[in-house]
């Protein structure tokens, strides 16, 4: 692979389990929301605090596909992907890694995640980069979405570890292939929310 490590900057129902097992099946050891030791949110912010190094906890991994983790009932709530501190780090401690915004529609986004065990409610009740406690119309949501996408186009506008992926691309496969000088030798639509109510 190109790259020493992937790291993935898109939201909770925007293809980060399809982006997952597309690099799993490819060969890459990833870290999806959760691992043996623990969700892959808290070891990110912990190691960095203890290290300056997000991603020390999680060396065994090629690719962290999914950080964030939102669960206050458990008093969980980590958001690395959204964090411009985490992502600096990163980018200083793994200068060879791929950063990659997986975009969709922040409507369909916000669609998905109102039927996904009420992730819309959890989003509300927690405070969030760009997003504080409390605000969570889907007004608030769509927009900050579409600020995170903004964003990390600035931040990134300049570098070359940066892929922007457009999940519902006919070209995603080639793309990634491409970007990582691998064969990604699957694409389709994993974990996909079958409630349609």
């Amino acid at each position: 692979m190109k790259y020493d490590k992937i790291f993935v900057l898109g939201f909770p129902k925007s293809g980060t389990t399809t982006i997952d097992k597309a690099l799993k099946m490819s060969g890459l050891r990833t870290a999806h929301w959760v691992v043996d030791n623990g969700y892959c949110g808290k070891l990110i912010y912990d190691a960095y605090n203890a290290t300056g190094d997000p991603l020390a906890y999680l060396s065994d991994y090629d690719c962290i596909t999914q950080g964030d983790v939102c669960l206050p009932h458990e008093k969980l709530n980590y958001w690395p992907n959204l964090d411009f501190k985490i992502i600096k780090a990163i980018q200083d401690k793994h200068s060879n890694c791929l950063f990659i915004l997986n975009r969709r529609p922040a409507k369909d986004i916000l669609s998905s995640l109102k039927r996904w065990n009420n992730y819309d409610k959890r989003i509300k009740k927690s405070e969030i980069p760009g997003l504080p406690a409390g605000v969570g119309s889907d007004e608030n949501i769509v927009r900050w979405i579409e600020n995170h996408y903004s964003v990390c186009n600035e931040y990134f506008s300049d570098k070359t570890n940066y892929l922007e992926l457009d999940i519902y691309s006919d070209d995603c496969r080639r793309v990634l292939s491409e970007k990582l000088d691998i064969e990604i030798k699957w694409w389709g639509v994993a974990n996909k929310n079958e409630n349609q109510g």
